[in-house]
């Protein structure tokens, strides 16, 4: 976990009202889908040359509400998340690169149903800046692509042209407001 110098010192957490964990994900070959989860925790912590990031979203804050049917197969069955048995998903930093104009590039492991696999994000840290509440704020945004199918997310279902009704590839988007934890 190494940068040039880290503008972070100590550590920072999300502030769940001002972060956002959101998916993509193709739809019948002409959309694409998109959720968030609503309750997410992050925590950013710097010190000299290093940085790490960790951070946990809890599946049943996905934001998928209609049709009940629907948010029972993606969120509660065995062919997505399975709620029941994996109520979390989390990500742990293993190398964190910063350059000096802000560009980010975070390797970690990320942990759903149960399976971790390495994943690398990039994006851009912003900050530390003095906030409104007189402490500390910074920014991360992150995004990563990866093949659901690496998670255990195989649910599929072909289409009548013999395509998938869902695609393989998901786009990660994870923005994050920090404030300095007193």
């Amino acid at each position: 976990m190494h940068t040039q110098t880290s503008p972070i010192a100590g550590t920072f957490v999300a502030d769940k009202d001002h972060s956002s964990a959101l998916f993509t994900v193709q739809h019948m070959k002409v959309s694409r889908f998109r959720a968030s989860f609503t309750d997410i925790d992050a925590r950013l912590t710097g010190s000299d040359a290093e940085l790490s990031l960790e951070g946990s979203a809890k599946v049943a804050s996905i934001s998928i509400t209609n049709p009940p049917i629907f948010r029972a197969h993606v969120v509660d069955g065995v062919d997505f998340f399975n709620v029941r048995l994996f109520p979390e998903i989390g990500f742990r930093s293993t190398d964190f690169r910063l350059d000096a104009d802000g560009t980010a590039t975070v390797e970690g492991e990320l942990t759903i149903n149960d399976i971790t696999r390495p994943v690398t994000a990039a994006g851009a840290l912003r900050g530390p800046v003095a906030d409104i509440a007189g402490g500390q704020s910074a920014s991360l945004e992150l995004t990563a692509s990866l093949d659901r199918r690496e998670w255990g997310l195989d649910w599929q279902m072909p289409l009548p042209d013999g395509e998938n009704v869902l695609g393989w590839h998901v786009e990660l988007a994870v923005n994050l407001e920090l404030r300095q934890n007193e």
